[in-house]
């Protein structure tokens, strides 16, 4: 970030404005809107971010108060997506406000950082930046400048923040477009704002769809040289379908960035909250994967991967042995070893039968978490820089690998000299070419295998086995006799299965039950406590158990009373955590009931 300079007269007026109150400590960007000072709040020893808006608007007394009374109405804002504004101030030449600092970055940098957002991570920012904008229309504000530097993306949350909300009105009210500007940035502007019309809330929800065009393609519906010719393609061009760019685009949000994209605003979304409820039924069919299952497949994909690779290495071995005996030892000793690696997949697959879940649950897991890396891919290839960067990295690639064949093509027929029958010697500028052949033709076959399983087909290839019937047949394998453990032997439902269907049900009903979201995110964390303290308490008596030959012979009896008292306590743990699922299971029976219509949501309660 740049550095504070003295030499810069608005630094040190403002210096001088907030002495006492708030110590400036570096810059954090600027544009056509005005500076943005980082700032710690002396008094509640906090960071802020001071705004000083541009001399224009201090040149008339009428536009201050303008500016002041818009600011101020937008500073009463309480929103958790909208940027907290505490204070707007006028002093001396001055126009300044002071918000919330939002550690994190812009829309646009993350855009430019990491390429177009994947269908989660963009669903999530829309309805973020849709609720935002509701909120500010129900309370007469039309936003005006929606764009990716107006959204905030907060690094510990991932959550969006709007910034900026009656600054854009009023310079728009203030008479500074009297002489033909245009408020706004002309490549998110509606038409209705480009053409001069009167505005309402669905101007914010077109400039939100050209937004999201961004987001999930990293680039703009409409672009020319000059602001007017894209101003004019705003009035007079309709957007291009955004299922072109990014074809793996679920249906419903394509359609949804399509018809924000509308000229006609009577056709667009008639409100933000309207947006809202139609992202969230594309955030409903996103399936939530449970840290567990997620878990168990990196860990399988591990222990399936390295066997075999010891595998093959183990062949190589073995058949290059000599000895009968050497084959045996080094056989048997590599296949106890894979074997060993192996017999973790199902060994883990208990501990997921312990925590709930059945072969369904993994096999739906595993299958979101495919659906999930091809999402990924597809956003990185929608990013016009990913498909120039592959090029280049081809490029590199295969000069290195000729580079490397070459060196050690002129290795063995320049530097190599024969020494009797058989033997060969090397000049040592013959070696080092040798050695520096071998790293290039070698790193970059590494690095081009890499490169083409960057989309995860083996991965998913390998994930086959999981969810078909070798998985199957593992689950049961790996689960064989659990029903002989007491309480575990019961069909135990997946407790995340309420909190799922909670999040489908419509907007209105998942307000009325905001309460019953927060029990069942307790009840979760309960069961998760619980199966810490059975594994405790199994570890527990597994010790006492191997302790048992060092102990005296007449401690006999106080070790039985010892694990006698640790599997009661387990058992007590178990049989909890059974009826808090059971608990789950009848609200997530009630929750179907208010789907399917059979009950209300004041009988649920």
């Amino acid at each position: 970030m740049p550095a504070l300079s003295q030499d810069d007269p608005i630094v040190r007026e403002l210096s001088t404005a907030v002495a006492g109150r708030y110590a400036l400590e570096r810059e954090l960007g600027r544009g056509g809107m005005g500076a943005v000072y980082l700032g710690r709040d002396l008094k509640l020893d906090r960071l802020v971010a001071i705004k000083v808006l541009p001399p224009e608007l201090a040149v008339r007394p009428e536009l201050r108060e303008r500016f002041l009374r818009e600011t101020r109405t937008a500073a009463s804002f309480s929103h958790p997506n909208i940027v907290s504004v505490h204070g707007v101030e006028e002093i001396g030449n001055l126009l300044f406000f002071v918000m919330t600092f939002v550690e994190g970055e812009t829309l646009s940098q993350r855009v430019q950082r990491q390429g177009p957002l994947t269908v989660p991570e963009a669903t999530r920012l829309l309805q973020e930046v849709a609720w935002a904008l509701s909120y500010a229309h129900g309370r007469g504000v039309v936003h005006r400048d929606v764009k990716p530097d107006n959204i905030l993306i907060e690094r510990a949350t991932g959550r969006a923040m709007v910034m900026d909300f009656g600054i854009a009105r009023s310079v728009a009210a203030s008479g500074l477009t009297q002489m033909g500007e245009t408020v706004g940035t002309p490549h998110f502007m509606s038409p209705e704002q480009a053409a001069g019309d009167k505005l309402d809330g669905r101007s914010d929800l077109y400039s939100l769809g050209v937004v999201a065009f961004y987001a999930v393609t990293a680039r703009l519906p409409f672009d020319a040289d000059s602001a007017q010719a894209i101003m004019v393609a705003h009035i007079s061009q309709p957007a291009p379908a955004v299922a072109r760019t990014r074809p793996d685009l679920p249906a419903p949000l394509a359609a949804i960035i399509d018809r924000c994209l509308l000229k006609d605003p009577e056709q667009r979304f008639a409100t933000g909250e309207a947006l809202v409820e139609a992202l969230e039924a594309v955030r409903s069919r996103q399936s939530e994967v449970p840290a567990a299952i997620r878990m168990w497949l990196v860990r399988a994909d591990q222990f399936f991967r390295n066997g075999m690779i010891i595998g093959l290495i183990a062949n190589s071995a073995v058949t290059r042995s000599r000895y009968p005996l050497d084959q045996l030892v080094f056989g048997t000793l590599y296949a106890v070893i894979v074997a060993a690696l192996w017999a973790q997949i199902p060994l883990n697959m208990r501990d997921l039968r312990r925590r709930g879940f059945g072969f369904d649950d993994l096999r739906a897991g595993i299958r979101a978490i495919d659906e999930e890396r091809l999402g990924i891919v597809a956003a990185m290839r929608a990013d016009r820089g990913y498909a120039r960067r592959q090029a280049i990295r081809w490029r590199i690639l295969l000069l290195a690998g000729f580079l490397g064949v070459g060196l050690i093509v002129f290795a063995f027929r320049t530097q190599r000299t024969t020494i009797g029958e058989g033997n060969h010697s090397l000049t040592t500028l013959g070696l080092v070419c040798l050695m520096l052949g071998a790293i290039l033709a070698m790193g970059g076959f590494v690095f081009a295998i890499a490169g083409r399983t960057n989309d995860g087909r083996m991965e998913r290839r390998m994930h086959g086995l999981w969810t078909g019937p070798i998985g199957g047949f593992l689950f049961r394998l790996g689960t064989w006799r659990f029903a002989d453990r007491g309480t575990e032997a019961q069909a135990l439902p997946s407790r995340h299965g309420a909190r799922t269907l909670l999040d489908t049900l419509p907007v209105n009903d998942r307000r009325q039950l905001g309460k019953v979201r927060v029990t069942l995110e307790r009840l979760e964390g309960e069961i998760e406590r619980l199966e810490r303290r059975e594994k405790e308490l199994e570890g527990a008596m597994t010790e006492a158990r191997v302790n048992a030959p060092t102990m005296p012979h007449g401690a006999s009896d106080r070790q039985r009373a010892l694990l006698e008292d640790l599997d009661a306590a387990r058992r007590a743990a178990a049989e909890r955590r059974v009826a808090i699922l059971g608990a789950l299971e009848n609200v997530r029976l009630s929750l179907v009931r208010v789907k399917s219509r059979i009950a209300t949501v004041e009988d649920t309660e």
